[in-house]
């Protein structure tokens, strides 16, 4: 009887604590429900800080940033870093209401639609994230802004019709085309931050010409004068808040020249940027290697090169595309009755085709341009094509140290009887130098 008893007052006492226990766990229910409001206290998502914001965004993928940026308006304002977008963009109808490109990271086609402002525009090319849009088909009307494909943003830039002479210096024109087209010829900004950036703008004319602004002036800032006749402007870029501009020369005899460099002062309002011209590509040798029987097809090595400008870790390199060229020469033309005595042929076909690169880095010490030529970017991965080029890194889905490259002329604006067209697409690796061609 004392064994039942004590066991009664064992579960008796296990009875009460599990009670208790009970008991407790719902006295503290309110408190939670006390400290789960407290937290609200601290502001809704919408009023996220910028800098926590921002440190979110950019470990975002694509698709993440576009729901980012769909969430409310204030997180949309609040990013003001533009991330980099590898894009290759699709062939684009003025008419059209959207912009498509192939992400070249996820593999996927991404359509953009634009804004009604933007519609019937002129796509002139990117920096940055930021895209570079012209609309309007008379010379008088272009309009001009940068346009952040992400958070729709739009940040117009001072009308071409500002620049003295305007309608007189640019004169080129082609049928069907939106004037931007035949003026425009590269473009560039100094920070993602648009709206306080530097834009420099490359005309087509001799490409000679530069054009520089801040989206806040009236008027565009131009830059001519500062080549010789024989030189002209390639590639540029922004590095270390300096103006970088590759310079090509057309006369073989300075083959032989050590490279060198200029630097300019330009004054933006209160502002003033260095502008530091590079000479360190020669031109091409143009050197015939092969022809057949008649000499009615010729094989040219080094026919054409082109230097690009890019940051990349830290540094600014230079990558130059060396070109090889066929041509099928016709002699229909070189006979008495056609007038053409003198025995001059046309081209039937033309073709251009990337043969190597060369990769430099690029340091300015006092009035000495150093370079050294890299084998090797660790890494990274280069991107060159349609005047732009681009160094990503750490991106698992492409291949490391080589150059991606995309290769695309049309020759039809120079009225020829037949087509010539120079299309290619590929992977050179720079461990070996080999190429591996996607697209022919």
């Amino acid at each position: 009887m004392r064994m039942i008893k004590y066991m009664f007052l064992a579960y008796k006492t296990l009875a009460f604590n599990l009670l208790r226990g009970c008991c407790s766990f719902s006295k503290t229910r309110p408190l939670l429900k006390s400290s789960t409001s407290k937290m609200t206290v601290h502001g809704p998502w919408s009023q996220l800080p910028n800098d926590i914001g921002s440190s979110i965004f950019e470990r975002l993928d694509l698709e993440d940033r576009l729901r980012f940026n769909l969430v409310c308006k204030q997180w949309r304002s609040n990013i003001k870093r533009t991330p980099q977008l590898l894009w290759l963009m699709l062939p684009y109808d003025r008419n059209s209401q959207y912009l498509s490109f192939f992400d070249m990271c996820e593999g996927k086609i991404r359509k953009f639609n634009l804004p009604g402002s933007a519609q019937g525009g002129w796509f002139s090319g990117c920096s940055k994230g930021w895209l570079f849009l012209v609309t309007g088909m008379d010379v008088d009307d272009l309009r001009i802004f940068l346009f952040d494909p992400i958070s729709r943003s739009q940040i117009p830039l001072p009308p071409l019709s500002t620049i003295s002479n305007f309608k007189h210096s640019f004169t080129a024109r082609h049928p069907g085309w939106n004037p931007a087209a035949c003026i425009i010829n590269g473009v560039e900004i100094s920070s993602s931050d648009a709206s306080q950036c530097i834009v420099v703008v490359k005309f087509s004319i001799n490409n000679r010409i530069l054009a520089l602004c801040r989206p806040q002036d009236e008027r565009w800032t131009i830059v001519e004068g500062l080549l010789g006749d024989e030189y002209y402007y390639g590639n540029f870029s922004f590095f270390d808040g300096d103006l970088y501009a590759c310079i090509l020369s057309s006369d073989e005899e300075n083959n032989n020249q050590d490279p060198c460099f200029q630097t300019h002062s330009i004054t933006l309002g209160s502002q003033r940027v260095n502008l530091k011209l590079i000479s360190s590509t020669p031109p091409p040798t143009n050197l015939i290697f092969a022809a057949d029987a008649d000499e009615s097809i010729l094989y040219y090595k080094d026919s054409f090169r082109w230097p690009y400008l890019v940051e990349s870790n830290g540094q600014l390199l230079v990558v130059t595309q060396i070109y090889d060229r066929i041509m099928d020469l016709d002699d229909s033309d070189s006979d008495s009755d056609n007038g053409n005595d003198n025995g001059d042929r046309t081209s039937l076909f033309m073709y251009f085709q990337a043969a190597t690169f060369q990769v430099k880095k690029i340091q300015t010490i006092g009035d000495t341009l150093h370079t050294t030529v890299l084998t090797d970017v660790g890494n990274q991965s280069l991107f060159v094509g349609a005047g732009d080029c681009l160094a990503v890194k750490n991106c698992d889905k492409l291949d490391k140290n080589c150059i991606y490259f995309l290769h695309d002329l049309d020759y039809s604006l120079h009225k020829q009887d037949y087509p010539l067209i120079s299309r290619e697409a590929g992977v050179y690796y720079l461990e070996d130098g080999s190429i591996q061609r996607c697209l022919p």
